[in-house]
């Protein structure tokens, strides 16, 4: 008996305790669900799920750099700013797209107006040489006609490095030789515009000059010898030179004496007149040879020309050789205003100038102050002696190939 009540006394007092509960919690019971039913922490906002960084802000949407002024059409740096989304280097603007270099400026192969244009100032060039080097130079030309590009008398030798009128364009009647090669114009001083004549079977080289080039007898007390009286030696035999070359004289003593008149009556149709003066022209103290250079020298430098020419033959002006005069290793005392006078009558006639200054000037200074001693007379820096005379011979020939004279064909090796 004792036993049963104690077990149901604990059982009422727990009823009365949850009475007492859901009283102290509201009266009645909450069917809607407990706290956080719908909401779990991130459930819906992962971090980022709309904004992964960049989506539509890529660096540089509008300001590629230089956006009308990179190098091409449009070939910027990217077209929005993903570095080379449009712009990888030169997509369009691949380095002169309207003007690669030369599009429109061909101007012409070199030389196209060629020869320097005073071509065959003459205006009977038989057969228009061109020039020494042979690389274009205007050609023939015609045998009448206007030659190649320099226009009147066969072109002549024209242009800088035979550029020349592109292989003889023109040619009156014949039709142009189209330059033949070895012809065609030259960048050197020797350069002049002329027509050389063929070479006939037998030629004459005529040396029209002062002492430097003259014959002096073997029992001269100096032991002078004139380069000119040495050079037939270095042509073969069908060509003679007539030395007519006279010690003391200038341009204008050489033709009051009546030498030129005597030299021009021998000179035949395809011989060379080989012309050196300059030495006793200069000396001012002499009335009876001394010339201007700005005048009466010229003057008297075409009537050789003038004279030749007349006869059927080729004139050929030789600068003055130097005089042994040095400056410690440096050649000095040229011959100035009466170089420029060859050169400038040179140009003006048509005539090629052989430029002996420059080469006995050039030989001079590699043998030196010294050395070159033993290639004068004795006591003398004017005059050449035997061993002295065939070096300036054979520096005349040297000149006469470069010019691309076809007496060059007769020289021996």
């Amino acid at each position: 008996m004792m036993h049963t009540t104690h077990v149901r006394l604990p059982l009422l007092v727990c009823s009365t305790m949850f009475a007492l509960l859901i009283v102290a919690c509201g009266g009645t019971q909450d069917t809607t669900g407990g706290t956080g039913a719908a909401g779990t922490t991130g459930g819906a906002g992962t971090t980022g799920a709309a904004g992964t960084t960049g989506a539509a802000g890529t660096t540089g949407a509008a300001g590629t750099t230089g956006a009308a002024g990179t190098t091409g059409a449009a070939g910027t740096n990217g077209l929005a700013g993903s570095t080379g989304v449009a712009g990888t280097t030169g997509g369009a603007g691949t380095t002169g797209p309207g003007g690669t270099t030369g599009a429109a400026g061909r101007g012409g192969t070199t030389g196209a107006g060629g020869s320097v244009g005073v071509g065959g100032a003459a205006g009977t060039g038989a057969a228009g040489r061109g020039g020494t080097t042979g690389s274009g130079g205007a050609g023939r030309g015609g045998t009448t006609g206007a030659g190649g590009a320099a226009g009147t008398g066969g072109a002549g030798r024209g242009g800088t490095t035979g550029t020349g009128g592109v292989a003889g364009t023109g040619g009156g009647a014949a039709g142009g030789r189209g330059g033949t090669t070895g012809a065609g114009g030259s960048s050197t001083v020797d350069a002049g515009n002329w027509d050389a004549p063929p070479l006939g079977s037998m030629v004459t080289i005529h040396v029209a000059g002062d002492s430097t080039a003259a014959i002096f007898p073997p029992t001269d007390a100096t032991m002078r010898v004139g380069w000119a009286a040495v050079l037939d030696p270095l042509f073969d035999n069908t060509v003679t030179v007539d030395d007519a070359a006279l010690s003391g004289r200038s341009t204008k003593s050489y033709i009051d004496e009546g030498a030129w008149t005597t030299l021009q009556a021998k000179i035949k149709t395809g011989d060379y007149l080989f012309i050196e003066f300059g030495h006793n022209d200069e000396k001012t103290d002499d009335p009876t040879r001394y010339t201007d250079p700005a005048t009466t020298y010229r003057t008297n430098l075409k009537t050789f020309i003038n004279g030749a020419r007349a006869r059927g033959g080729f004139p050929v002006l030789l600068t003055s050789i130097c005089r042994r005069q040095f400056s410690g290793s440096t050649v000095t005392g040229t011959h100035g205003a009466y170089t420029t006078a060859v050169f400038a009558v040179g140009q003006e006639t048509g005539t090629p100038v052989l430029d002996m200054e420059t080469r006995t000037k050039n030989w001079l200074m590699m043998l030196g102050p010294t050395a070159s001693v033993a290639y004068f007379a004795m006591d003398d820096n004017t005059h050449l002696n035997m061993m002295g005379a065939v070096a300036v011979a054979k520096l005349a020939v040297a000149g006469i190939r470069d010019l691309g004279l076809p007496l060059a064909a007769r020289a021996l090796p």
